[in-house]
């Protein structure tokens, strides 16, 4: 067996190095699970509560998760998946804590990930009243779900061309060695109780990629 991955095989530690939102690529520090590191632009570091595109895309990675981030004496670990605890821990650093957006977006309903859907969806209570769901998982897979783009602030249609565009960067990433996942959302009927694929897995807006 031949075998790569620094930091996978030796400590089982994943980090999100590199982020796609709005069309652009912003660079992530920091080393390990401690949330400590900031977030660089073309040019410069960035404000990312600032950003709405870049600010839903860290919720959406971290509220669609089932792992947790913990502080034993000092030092960071992750109870659950590792690829999940490097997205909460991207958000962390960004300042934004799981607990808090988790009483922002109550959780109320679940599709699983399986190996064969290859994307995971969460269903939330939104602060304006509705019920919103977050999705992640394999970008092509998102993607062909998804008939619109979030891009500064503002809903669009996602064109064929654009569509071109997102799997190449994905592809770029992907070429870097780095592991990408899709992030998507959907507006549901506050009035919804019943959450399967057929009703809430379409017609997503797309937001970004965390690589």
């Amino acid at each position: 067996i031949c075998s790569d991955k620094t930091g996978t095989l030796t400590k089982g530690e994943m980090t999100v190095r590199r982020i796609c939102a709005s069309g652009k690529i912003i660079d992530v520090t920091g080393v390990g699970y401690e949330p400590k590191g900031e977030f660089h632009g073309s040019n410069s570091s960035l404000n990312v509560k600032n950003d709405k595109d870049l600010s839903l895309l860290l919720t959406i990675g971290t509220l669609c998760n089932n792992a947790s981030l913990q502080n034993d004496n000092g030092t960071w670990r992750i109870m659950g998946d590792p690829t999940e605890g490097a997205l909460i821990v991207t958000a962390a650093k960004a300042g934004f804590e799981r607990a808090e957006l988790e009483k922002q977006y109550p959780r109320v309903g679940e599709i699983p990930f399986t190996s064969e859907r290859k994307r995971m969806t969460t269903i939330h209570l939104a602060p304006e009243g509705e019920q919103i769901a977050f999705i992640k998982g394999a970008p092509e897979i998102v993607l062909e779900r998804c008939t619109r783009i979030l891009e500064k602030g503002k809903e669009k249609k996602l064109t064929d061309a654009k569509t071109k565009e997102i799997l190449g960067t994905n592809e770029k990433l992907a070429s870097d060695a780095l592991r990408v996942l899709g992030m998507a959302y959907k507006k549901l009927p506050a009035t919804s109780k019943e959450f399967d694929e057929e009703t809430v897995e379409n017609d997503l807006v797309f937001v970004g990629l965390e690589g």
